[in-house]
């Protein structure tokens, strides 16, 4: 008998993104990570950035499906990761971070033991 494939995109493959946002479909809607921070920081000065994964439409937290990461970047530079685990965790990441210069977007990722990695950016200026 043939090996069967799944229907659609392969999840694994890279990392995923929504491909649009005036239409986002319901796998999009849980997996985003959302970003939550300023338009506008000042340079040095510490900021609360926030990561929600689940904040437009419920991610299951169960053991057969979850998020097991979310990482924070500037640009290509790391900044935060909080691990998950399938129970008893929100799948939301909370940092204060300070910047010295613009050194590109806010990147956030998030890891979905069965959908792969979703990734998002925000824009924001350091002055």
């Amino acid at each position: 008998m043939p090996e069967q494939k799944a229907a659609g995109p392969d999840l694994f493959a890279d990392v995923n993104r929504v491909r649009d946002p005036s239409a986002m479909t319901d796998l999009e809607k849980k997996h985003l990570p959302v970003i939550a921070a300023p338009d506008k920081v000042a340079a040095g000065e510490c900021f609360e950035v926030t990561v929600e994964v689940g904040k437009l439409m419920a991610h299951p937290n169960e053991n057969a499906h979850f998020i097991g990461f979310i990482e924070l970047y500037a640009g290509h530079v790391f900044i935060a990761r909080l691990d998950l685990t399938p129970r008893r965790t929100c799948p939301v990441l909370k940092a204060c971070v300070a910047l010295d210069k613009a050194i590109g977007p806010l990147r956030a990722f998030a890891w979905c033991n069965i959908h792969g990695t979703w990734g998002a950016d925000r824009a924001i200026q350091v002055a």
